[in-house]
């Protein structure tokens, strides 16, 4: 959700917070500060002002009255939501294009596989790999939304998956869900897809969107302090 294009400085800032918490470069649960932010970017309080409450109202900033402003916890229960709205609506459009698919369209897929194993193969002098591969990830499964003439429903599901991301990173930091996994997992579902192979996609596809999280419970203990507890 950008600010508007006159708010140049407020976007800027809206930018770089929104990428360092969705990295985890900015913690949850860490607490930041107006003057800081603003020294940092080396802008006036008031467009940070503005950036805050439009992370605020993405749900990534938590601002605590007369206490200080948060970045945001993560909500498990949004995280395995997000997981089940993907399951459910991605698994359905991969079904339909097992029968709509075009040669034009598998060239497009076949492309951006292209471009993730060449990022790969340059990923191991990149300190920022796992954040710039869930870029390459996204734009994986926009794609499949796009080519099925969905692609307003992938931005809904942008839309909701803040926690997600974040969590997706926290597995992909520690080693769990590692970047050539994913690669290999979207080259395995692109394979499922064009051979019309639907019980391949239903098996592949519920792995490659739950593993993280069915393999994460000593990472949520290492981590506890990063998530909501609802048992407070």
């Amino acid at each position: 959700m950008k600010l508007k294009k006159s708010n140049a400085s407020s976007n800027i800032v809206y930018e770089g917070l929104k990428a360092e918490i969705l990295s985890l470069r900015l913690a949850p649960g860490s607490s930041i500060s107006e003057t800081d932010i603003a020294s940092k970017f080396n802008v006036s309080r008031t467009p940070v002002r503005d950036a805050f409450k439009a992370l605020s109202n993405e749900g990534l900033l938590e601002v605590k009255p007369h206490i200080g402003t948060f970045v945001s916890l993560m909500d498990i229960n949004q995280i395995s939501d997000v997981l089940y709205v993907r399951k459910v609506v991605e698994l359905s459009i991969l079904k339909d294009l097992t029968m709509t698919l075009t040669e034009a369209d598998e060239l497009k897929l076949e492309f951006n596989l292209n471009e993730q194993k060449l990022f790969l193969q340059g990923a191991a002098e990149n300190e920022n790999s796992v954040n710039d591969f869930i870029k390459y990830d996204n734009n994986f499964h926009r794609l499949i939304f796009r080519i099925a003439g969905k692609e307003n429903i992938w931005n809904m599901v942008l839309g909701i998956n803040h926690h997600y991301e974040r969590f997706r990173s926290l597995v992909n930091l520690q080693g769990e869900n590692n970047i050539q996994h994913l690669y290999e997992e979207h080259r395995m579902i692109f394979e499922a897809l064009t051979k019309k192979d639907i019980q391949a996609l239903e098996t592949i596809f519920n792995k490659h969107i739950y593993d993280g999280f069915k393999n994460s419970s000593a990472m949520l203990v290492k981590y506890s302090d990063y998530f909501i507890n609802y048992q407070d």
